[in-house]
């Protein structure tokens, strides 16, 4: 073979490719990237937890001595969402203590607001004697549930419910329909409940108490707040 023939020959094969080194696990930009995922893998599971929580429970702060002696001004409380306290609309159980918005009834206690009111949205807190279609009375200092007295466990130390009448459940027994509850604050003599504006109906209920997180005390600034307000 002559040398113009080899010539050709070896032009006419394509020389082969050289890959490109791989980025180094040294360089600069890899290593920011790899610190920005191990920051995300550590962060995620606590922002879904933190998500969690927030959808499943709530915190309450508790102004009054309307649930004393169980509970007492100051305390910040942590409550079940009833989406998940009562699934599928269930009812509240007797001596549950529940959240709830309070119908305009009770709101309007002092008489209709002189002026057009802003829209609020209050949460109240109380515990239930009363569940639906049974019949309540409140007569002698006592709560009769379907003739029966109500068991002094749910009166939270207190001996007697009240000494004088109330629009409901007081002058005659009150039927509770199919979706109503009736309520009571664990401090009757402080405390206004469905003995002065009627039952609760189911679709107002918010949340079930679970526990006190911490107690401020009645001195606490959140308190001092209440106070000012009602002042």
């Amino acid at each position: 073979m002559s040398s113009e023939e080899t010539r050709f020959v070896l032009d006419d094969v394509e020389a082969p490719e050289v890959a490109e080194p791989a980025p180094s696990s040294t360089q600069p930009g890899v290593q920011r990237e790899r610190r920005r995922l191990l920051r995300l893998r550590i962060l995620l599971p606590f922002v879904v937890l933190a998500a969690s929580l927030a959808w499943t429970f709530t915190t309450n702060y508790i102004p009054s001595e309307s649930m004393a002696p169980t509970l007492r001004p100051g305390d910040h409380i942590l409550t079940l969402r009833a989406w998940l306290a009562y699934p599928g609309g269930r009812i509240p159980k007797r001596g549950d203590i529940i959240t709830f918005l309070p119908p305009a009834e009770a709101l309007l206690q002092d008489g209709p607001p002189t002026e057009p009111a802003l829209p609020r949205r209050e949460v109240w807190i109380k515990r239930v004697v009363g569940l639906p279609g049974e019949t309540i009375w409140i007569g002698a200092g006592r709560v009769f549930v379907n003739g029966s007295p109500l068991p002094r466990e749910f009166y939270a130390g207190y001996p007697n419910v009240a000494f004088w009448r109330f629009p409901y459940a007081s002058a005659t027994p009150l039927r509770l329909k199919g979706d109503e509850l009736f309520v009571i604050g664990d401090n009757p003599d402080d405390s206004e409940d469905s003995r002065s504006w009627g039952p609760l109906t189911r679709s107002r209920v918010v949340g079930r108490f679970v526990r006190v997180l911490f107690r401020e005390g009645p001195q606490g600034p959140n308190r001092k707040r209440a106070e000012a307000g009602n002042g």
